[in-house]
Formats: C-alpha cells, sequence, structure tokens
C-alpha cells in the first residue's frame, strides 16, 4: 500500500511551544484512531493508504517538543481508550492523549511554582557556578528528567511512524565550524575564503518509536547518534546517551541571554567531514548515497584525526535557523537533489511546517531614524535574526498553490464559528513569547488551541486533489479512496467553498475517523489579573537579588565597596527592577487584552475586557516602562492613533487614567492610576529633592 511521507519541522517558540505540543498531540490522535479503524474488522469503512512520519527537524522550542514527543510516544500510557481532559475555570477543558507531553509544556515550566523548581528561583545560583543565564535553568533540566524517566512499560511500534526516524536540532554553535573555499578559476596555490559556519544541528536517528520502512538517500548518509526509546523502560537515571539527548534538546532552546546556553560534547571532526548538506550540488556521483558534502579546515591536530572531539556551546537555534525547513525536505527526497514531486497528482511526500510565531516583526511604521549609537546597537540584534529568518524561495514556493510537498500550520483563533481571525492568535505571544511562562492557563489555552488549529488542518487543508486522467489519479488518493472515490468515504471529501466548477475536490491525507472525529473545543482566551503579576514580580525581586549578590561576589573585591553597592541596590535598584518588569508585562497585558480583575487602584472595578485595538494601544502605551508620564502627542507618535482618538480614548477611560503634571512645553500628561506617585512625594519640596538627588525628573514621552 503506497505511503505518504511527512516531515515535521517546528520553528521555535519559548513558552508557545505549548501550542506546536497541542498539535502534535492532535496529529498523533488522529494516526492512531485512523491505524485502529484499518485494523479493526467492525470499523465503518476509512481509506486503505498509509502516512508515515519520516523526519522531524525543530529549533528551540520545536526541538524540545521533538525531542519530549518521541518520549511520550513511547509511553504505553499515552493513546489510550480514554485521554485525559484538564479543566480550567478560565480556558475550559484542554484534552491530551500524550499527558508526558502536556506535563513537560503545560503544567511543568512556569516563573512562579509552588514547588522548587521555577523559573525565577535560584537554585542555580547556589555555590560557585558563574552565573549563566538571567531565569533559573535548572527547572529545564528537571522537566527533561521528568519527561523521560519513569516509564514502566513501551508501547509497540506505532505503523505510522518510521522504523528509524531522523530527528534534528538546530543550534547555533558559538565556536563556530572553520571552512576555506577555494576558487578553483584561480589554478592551484591560490588561498582560499576563510569562514566560520554557526548554523549547526545535532542529527539523532531514534528507533523503537515506529515500524515504518523508509530510507532516506540524503539522511542515512548524514552522521547520526542512534537512540532507542526502548531503553528508557524503567530508567531511575538517566543514562549518558539520553542526557546528551536532553542537553541537545535543551541547547537548541537556549534563548541568549535568558536561558542558559549549553554545552555539546558529542561531535568530532568527522561529524563535519561526512555532513550532508542541503545543497543541490553532489559529489561522488558514481556512489551510492549520493554526498553532499563539505570539507571543513580545522587545524592540526584536529584535521588529521577524524575522532577528535570538537565540543561547543551553543544558544537557541533559532537565532540562525528558526525554521529548519530545509533539512527535513532534503531528508524526504527521494532521489537528491531531484526536488519532490510537487504538482497534485504526483505528491507522495511533504514537509509540514507548525510556526507558532509569538508575534511578527514589529515594523516602524513612523520612521523613527535616530541613529543614535545606543539606539543602532540595539536593534542591530533584532535585524540581523530577522534578515537571517528572510528565506525569499521558501516563501516564494509557499506561496504557489500548486505546490503540494510544503504546507504551514499557525496560529487561527475566532470567537465564534463565523467570526473573524482574531488579532493575537496564541496566550503565550506576550514577552515575545516568555509570558506564557507566568500562567498556566496561558499555556493550557494554547495547546488546546494547537489541537484545534491541527483538527482543522487535517480536515481542510492537508489534502491532495482528485485530478483526472491523464495526468492523475494521485497514487495515494487512488490507494485510499478509490478513483472515482468509494461512496461510503464521501463524507471525507474536502469541497471548495464557495463550490466552483475549475476547483477540484481533495481528499484528506490523514482522514479524521473514530474518536478524531470530533472537533476539539475552542479554549476560553485567559487573562491575569494584579495578584498573578504581584506573585511573579516578588519572584522577580528575589532573583534579581540572587542576580546582583553573585555578581557582587564575583566582581567587586573590596568590602567596602560591596557594602556601598548594597546600600545602592537597597534603595534603588531593587524597586527600578521590579517596576520595570512589572509595567513591561502590564503593557503588554494590555495591549493583547490580557488583563483582569480589579486593580490596586480601581476600587474594586476589573479592568474593562473586549475593548478595541486602539483603545489598547492607547491605555497600553500608559504603562510603557521607559517613560512616567505620556502626552497625547507622545503616545501617537507610538501607536499611530491620531491626537484626537488618543484624547477621547483618554477621556473614555477616566477611571483608570491619571493626569500627572504639565510638560515643559505646556502638554498635559498621563499614566494609569496604578503608576501614579504616592501623595507625600507631590508635595514640591519631597518632590524636588527627590529628583534633584535620586531619581531625576520624570521621563516624558
Amino acid at each position: 500500500m503506497p505511503a505518504f511521507k511527512i516531515g515535521l519541522t517546528m520553528a521555535g517558540a519559548i513558552s508557545a511551544g505549548a501550542y506546536t505540543a497541542g498539535i502534535f498531540d492532535m496529529l498523533m490522535e488522529a494516526l492512531d484512531e485512523w491505524e485502529k479503524a484499518k485494523t479493526n474488522a467492525g470499523s465503518p469503512d476509512v481509506p486503505r493508504h498509509e502516512a508515515v512520519i519520516s523526519v522531524i527537524t525543530g529549533a528551540s522550542a520545536g526541538g524540545i517538543t521533538g525531542a519530549l514527543g518521541l518520549a511520550a510516544l513511547a509511553d504505553a500510557s499515552a493513546g489510550g481508550s480514554i485521554p485525559q481532559v484538564h479543566t480550567y475555570p478560565e480556558v475550559g477543558p484542554v484534552t491530551t492523549t500524550l499527558p508526558r507531553l502536556y506535563s513537560g509544556w503545560v503544567v511543568q515550566p512556569r516563573f512562579v511554582s509552588i514547588g522548587p523548581h521555577q523559573l525565577l528561583g535560584t537554585a542555580d545560583l547556589a555555590n560557585a557556578p558563574p552565573i549563566r543565564s538571567l531565569l533559573d535553568t535548572t527547572i529545564l533540566s528537571w522537566i527533561v528528567d521528568e519527561s523521560l524517566l519513569g516509564i514502566t512499560a513501551i508501547r509497540p511500534p506505532r505503523p505510522y511512524i518510521a522504523k528509524d526516524v531522523h530527528l534534528y536540532f538546530t543550534h547555533t554553535n558559538l565556536r563556530g565550524v572553520p571552512y576555506e573555499i577555494g576558487f578553483g578559476a584561480g589554478g592551484p596555490g591560490q588561498p582560499g575564503y576563510p569562514m566560520l559556519w554557526h548554523a549547526d544541528h545535532v542529527h539523532y536517528r531514534v528507533a523503537g518509536v515506529g515500524s515504518a520502512t523508509f530510507s532516506s538517500p540524503w539522511a542515512d548518509a548524514d552522521p547520526a547518534r542512534d537512540l532507542d526509546v526502548t531503553t528508557l523502560s524503567n530508567l531511575t537515571a538517566l543514562s549518558p546517551p539520553w542526557r546528551a539527548f536532553g542537553e541537545a534538546a535543551l541547547g537548541s532552546g537556549a534563548f541568549p541571554v535568558g536561558l542558559s546556553a549549553r554545552i555539546i560534547e558529542g561531535p568530532t571532526v568527522r561529524d563535519y567531514t561526512d555532513r550532508q548538506w542541503p545543497i543541490d550540488r553532489c559529489v561522488n556521483l558514481g556512489t551510492k548515497p549520493r554526498l553532499f558534502r563539505l570539507d571543513p579546515s580545522f587545524p592540526q591536530p584536529l584535521a588529521g584525526d577524524p575522532n577528535a572531539p570538537v565540543p561547543y556551546v551553543t544558544v537557541d537555534g533559532g537565532t540562525i535557523d528558526n525554521e529548519p525547513f530545509e533539512l527535513a525536505r532534503r531528508a524526504l527526497m527521494a532521489n537528491p537533489p531531484d526536488k519532490n514531486p510537487r504538482e497534485g497528482a504526483k505528491s507522495d511526500r511533504a514537509v509540514v511546517l507548525i510556526d507558532p510565531f509569538p508575534e511578527p516583526p514589529i515594523y516602524d511604521a513612523v520612521g523613527n531614524l535616530d541613529n543614535a549609537l545606543t539606539t543602532v546597537i540595539g536593534k542591530l540584534l533584532p535585524a540581523l535574526k530577522n534578515q537571517s529568518r528572510f528565506k525569499l524561495q521558501e516563501l516564494v514556493d509557499a506561496l504557489d498553490e500548486s505546490v503540494y510537498t510544503r504546507f504551514l500550520i499557525a496560529p487561527r483563533r475566532r470567537t465564534g464559528p463565523n467570526a473573524p481571525v482574531e488579532e493575537f492568535g496564541i496566550a503565550c505571544g506576550l514577552l515575545g513569547g516568555f509570558g506564557g511562562f507566568l500562567k498556566e492557563e496561558f499555556r493550557a489555552h494554547d495547546y488546546q488551541l494547537g489541537r484545534l488549529n491541527g483538527w482543522l488542518f487535517l480536515k481542510r487543508h492537508f489534502a491532495l486533489p482528485d485530478v483526472p486522467p491523464p495526468d492523475g489519479p494521485n497514487s495515494i488518493v487512488a490507494a485510499g479512496y478509490g478513483s472515482p472515490h468509494r461512496p461510503t468515504l464521501d463524507h471525507l471529501v474536502v469541497r471548495p467553498d464557495p463550490p466552483t466548477a475549475a476547483a477540484p475536490l481533495h481528499y484528506p491525507i490523514i482522514p479524521l475517523v473514530g474518536r478524531a472525529e470530533q472537533q476539539p473545543q475552542a479554549p476560553i482566551w485567559p487573562r491575569a489579573n494584579w495578584a498573578d503579576l504581584e506573585e511573579m514580580i516578588v519572584e522577580v525581586k528575589k532573583r534579581a537579588e540572587g542576580l546582583f549578590g553573585k555578581r557582587k561576589e564575583e566582581q567587586i573585591p573590596s568590602r567596602l565597596f560591596r557594602l556601598l553597592a548594597s546600600l545602592a541596590w537597597w534603595a534603588y535598584g531593587e524597586g527600578k527592577i521590579g517596576d520595570y518588569v512589572r509595567w513591561t508585562v502590564v503593557r503588554d497585558l494590555i495591549r493583547r487584552d490580557q488583563l483582569s480583575g480589579p486593580t490596586p487602584e480601581s476600587d474594586g472595578v476589573a479592568w474593562p475586557a473586549g475593548l478595541s485595538s486602539t483603545e489598547r494601544k492607547v491605555l497600553a502605551a500608559l504603562a510603557h516602562p521607559s517613560f512616567e508620564l505620556r502626552t497625547a502627542a507622545g503616545i501617537g507618535r507610538e501607536t499611530g492613533v491620531s491626537r484626537t482618538e488618543v484624547e477621547l480614548v483618554l477621556s473614555n477611560h477616566s477611571r483608570l487614567v491619571w493626569e500627572g503634571r504639565k510638560s515643559e512645553d505646556g502638554a498635559q500628561t498621563f499614566t494609569l492610576k496604578e503608576r501614579k506617585p504616592s501623595w507625600w512625594t507631590q508635595l514640591p519640596i519631597l518632590r524636588q529633592g527627590k529628583e534633584w538627588f535620586v531619581t531625576g525628573a520624570p521621563a516624558i514621552g
């Protein structure tokens, strides 16, 4: 029976990886239910073709999802007849068939925990180690242990996953790999062009999860580390290979500065001399498999020893390659570098890209042409990151509707069946993706939204066209649905909406049958209240104090200067950091309609929900941490909202807004009532003294 080969590419998203995990969960449930129906003689008629997940590539949160997902699939308790349902008052029911994956993405990772493990903890600052990150990442190693240990029975291999599934984690190799490319036209003896390659990856070949036959001329020739999930049975401590596996996954998600960089110990010179590259020209044309290699230029003695170790420190793989689509595409090729057949009549393999993209890159609509050094430095890294992610050829191919070898799943949220798509899809998108660690309900929402979006993708979009002769039918369609399709499968057909004579019918590659026929319930949009925020701020201050104390002991040898630094921290630094984090979070919560409940200055009146986008932009500007006070003109410049509209919003929401002093040009200033200074600091003498000797004049913008 012909099989449709699938490569999963899962992009980075930090806490929004919960969305990717939900899609993975739904995909596996659909495949599992389809397989049960095919093997159960009493089941209704179902399509009889096969679908095989053959390769998984991931960056950052996507790489971690791939690692935890395969381990969750190995657990014999996963995918049982009764899925687990977690009910949240603010979100509604959230379903999972992979409880280990759900726990690793929804329950365990959090800023604040009632247990000893939390991202705002201080366990990593104990004893002698230097500061490695702003957040305490010991919790991430604990989550890996919890996800891989305690499996008492291994599930039999699944027929819809390759016997040896290829798994790639992208890394940003800070050491780099040296290459020197010579130019043949210059003749022998000409100097080459030296470079360092940092867009690295680790390749695993994982056995024991699946049983389907799959061969890849490109990936099979690529150096890989072999693991078998059956060795996870009854482990009480991770063996060195599994510990390295966990570090490789966490290394892919080591967001720079925020999360600790990881040391990758395993690579050798041979891993780079034998590496398959995603390029269109191969060497050794007379050999099989074809080789797509570039020789590195390691210095001696490394160059002479293929087994010499070349460890490196890695940060987030998404820094350079956040959507490792090309690795999956190459691994799927039947005869590289020949492209996978793209036409609907011939397609038999495809890459599915899961991309939560917490927030689109911010475009400066106003055109702020500030070329000050600090501004340029602050914008340089985002510019380099955004440019590295702009892959022109992939964009062009993705826009072509006749290409059936690449599909995309991205967050889509609606408040009702016929409602428009909401501006913000995922709850974890605030703070660039870190905000999902604020509250479990945010991650639960995104997990369930992932299941819903995954279900809709399988039902409406992941399909092949009914192409008539002489070009068709597609072999998968013919094998699965017959040509013409069998009447008993008519309910699975995807019909064009609105119906047109020119648009062909489409047939799902993975049909939704059995339990998977039921559409997942849409989650309710979750919000955080002031108590959630203040609980986090308490831990932020503790974490900041721990970082300050550690840095002070490492860098200030004088006892007197350490004392003075401590006094300055107590008087000013701790509160300043707490305020900056508080208002940064509040600003994003308001902007994304995720703030609820009464605020300290509201006299018990809840923060309004359902505000318009314009209202949220204006009120969020009042929480901008860089400005204590705002003017209507300043808010307009930041948001692009006209001054008239800004003033109208401020007037309509006067109970939320405090009017401050006039600016130097006589403009009225505003801020949120929660930010207004205490009454005693507004006494002229005290206010002037504070501004002269402590804080300086308030920033107005």
